[in-house]
């Protein structure tokens, strides 16, 4: 499980990376929202945008499902809208632990 939380922990850096790079890097074409009007211009940049929002809501939904509190669990999801994955996988570090303990469990006999 530790080795699970290294590699998510390290994805979730390299994906820090590439955003940092964008950001500031060498390559740097223009400003977000300039780029931004440019891929929802394209058939593909909407599918990926879609496609990402639909799994953030579904990382949201784990989460909501999973937090025992409903204010903690709006504070891990709620950011994830505008972090994105970066803040998926700080979730997913700190709460595997626990992720795994739940989904172990032997279910109540019927």
């Amino acid at each position: 499980m530790n080795a699970l939380r290294v590699v998510i922990g390290l994805a979730g850096l390299a994906l820090f990376a590439v955003i940092v790079w964008a950001i500031f890097g060498p390559d740097y074409h223009g400003d977000f929202l300039s780029q931004f009007q440019v891929i929802v211009t394209l058939p593909w940049g909407v599918v990926s945008l879609v496609d990402l929002y639909v799994g953030l809501l579904i990382f949201a939904t784990i989460v909501f499902l999973t937090e025992r509190s409903w204010l903690k669990a709006a504070l891990w999801a709620l950011p994830v809208f505008v972090l994105g994955n970066v803040w998926t996988a700080v979730w997913f570090v700190l709460r595997l632990p626990y992720l795994v303990e739940r989904l172990t469990k032997d279910p109540p006999a019927q």
